[in-house]
């Protein structure tokens, strides 16, 4: 089967998706419309789901020979584009049309467009409501940051500043950096709801030299202060030196652990 999702920032979307591929064992493929490579939500699946194909806009061809092999089908919709954008796309498919988003949000786009609703967690209504008030002048802002590696105080300041309204109003936030133990973290902020701490990836920590691995943030909101943001996250990048110490520490550190017996 084929299924595409659209709905809101911070509906639930990714987190829906996640919840069939678990449920399901046959092979199962995730399908993004992205070209910019901001891959956040393909990265933290790929990572939880090591067997699942992963493919985004140019992959067409791959994307209708696995249509044909049988394999279920994913398309995740970016929330910040028209619906009519995918039209072309979805037109040629025979999928099913799932909205992930809020009861309360009656007679929005998303309903008149899905063929079935879910209401993933109502929890989320409150960005939701804020999404559809501002929708007409709603920013994205969206960065690389692979290969850096990033200081975890300065990062946890910067992220407190952020989803408390010093760069703008932030409907949705969400990252994966990589930091100085050698974790790939993952952040997530949705604006009205409980926020979770940052999360380790399970991915193999890091040690020495730069990461070869994605790293990047994608922020939805108004105002943004897309400079300010970019330069504190350039500030929270530590430099070659930093880099060099603190890894060496880490590898003496290492070193030291005894070896335990089986």
């Amino acid at each position: 089967m084929i299924f595409a999702i659209a709905g809101p920032p911070g509906a639930g979307k990714t987190y829906w998706i996640r919840e069939q591929i678990a449920q399901n064992p046959q092979p199962q493929c995730y399908f993004t419309p992205e070209i910019n490579g901001v891959c956040i939500d393909q990265t933290c699946l790929a990572t939880e789901f090591p067997n699942l194909h992963i493919l985004s806009r140019g992959q067409e061809t791959e994307l209708l020979t696995l249509i044909e092999s049988g394999v279920n089908v994913y398309i995740e919709l970016p929330c910040y584009w028209e619906l009519s954008n995918f039209e072309p796309l979805l037109n040629n498919l025979d999928c099913q049309r799932i909205a992930v988003l809020s009861k309360s949000l009656k007679n929005s786009e998303f309903e008149h467009w899905s063929d079935q609703i879910i209401d993933r967690n109502s929890d989320v209504a409150p960005s939701q409501e804020l999404w559809q008030s501002i929708s007409d002048d709603v920013q994205i802002h969206q960065g690389l940051l692979s290969g850096e590696i990033i200081d975890w105080a300065s990062l946890t300041v910067f992220w407190f500043e952020l989803i408390h309204g010093a760069y703008g109003q932030v409907i949705r936030a969400k990252g994966i950096f990589d930091i100085v133990s050698g974790e790939s973290i993952y952040g997530d902020f949705v604006f009205g709801t409980a926020n979770r701490e940052f999360v380790a990836l399970d991915l193999p920590i890091h040690t020495s030299g730069r990461p070869d691995r994605f790293s990047g943030f994608e922020i939805i909101g108004q105002g943004l202060d897309k400079q300010g943001i970019s330069q504190t996250l350039k500030d929270c990048c530590l430099p070659e030196s930093h880099i060099h110490y603190y890894q060496q520490q880490m590898q003496e550190s290492l070193a030291r652990e005894p070896e335990v017996l089986v």
